[in-house]
């Protein structure tokens, strides 16, 4: 009873109440995004690199791009739905700090295509941790929302979200090279010994929000591979995609 009265409550103030957009604050004729931040969000589109995702410009017979033909990177796949930019990343600011966790199904959709093609067997979908001190400051961890989301809404994969911990808090990676963010991410990960047994042989697929240089999920996968996984794909909201790399 008390759940009805509560579902019908949700009703009348959607109807009565005016929607806010979560990235400008304009109207918006539901939860979640106006027209114009709508129009705003740049998505990845193919054709893109099999392995590293990034967009290639135009169909090849052997969809790789130059850089994973000489130098993959420790990660099966790589997949995100949308460009880093502007209208992106204040809507993931919006989900991670703003709390907006109302944007879940949302955002998680925008992904699910990609999730499904990713698993290719019954894979364990792992977020990247928070370390605890950031995690009891956020309340929660916006990866863990998203894979939480997609096992739900999909029917695949097994959400994971103890098989990998953050052993200790690093600085922010912004302003940070390359090379000082994979330094500042070294060792910061970890597979708990309880796990390991679970995990043994399987399919991981990694959920963040943002890939930049792809540091943190480099890190995170060759650590998975360290502690017997088998192969490790990554699936984010948005990319940063550098236009020698487009």
């Amino acid at each position: 009873m008390f759940r009805q009265l509560s579902q019908a409550g949700a009703k009348l103030a959607n109807l009565v109440l005016p929607h806010q957009c979560v990235v400008c604050r304009n109207f918006a004729e539901s939860t979640g995004l106006c027209a114009r931040c709508w129009r705003g969000l740049s998505a990845i589109a193919a054709p893109v690199c099999r392995r590293c995702g990034l967009p290639l410009g135009h169909t090849l017979s052997e969809p790789i791009c130059a850089s994973c033909f000489t130098a993959p990177p420790p990660l099966a796949a790589i997949r995100a739905a949308l460009h880093y930019n502007d209208s992106s990343r204040k809507l993931i600011l919006a989900f991670k700090h703003g709390d907006a966790l109302q944007l879940t199904p949302f955002l998680s959709a925008l992904i699910a295509r990609d999730f499904t093609a990713l698993c290719t067997s019954e894979p364990l979908v792992v977020p990247v941790p928070l370390h605890g001190r950031r995690y009891l400051k956020r309340r929660y961890n916006q990866s863990a929302e998203l894979a939480r989301q997609l096992c739900r809404t999909t029917g695949a994969g097994q959400f994971a979200p103890a098989v990998l911990t953050r052993r200790r808090a690093t600085e922010s990676q912004g302003g940070l090279s390359r090379h000082q963010r994979r330094r500042n991410l070294a060792g910061a990960f970890a597979v708990p010994e309880a796990e390991r047994r679970g995990l043994a042989g399987r399919q991981v697929i990694l959920v963040d929000d943002v890939m930049t240089t792809g540091a943190t999920l480099f890190e995170a996968a060759r650590c998975l591979a360290r502690s017997g996984s088998g192969d490790v794909s990554a699936l984010v909201l948005a990319r940063v995609v550098r236009p020698r790399e487009a």
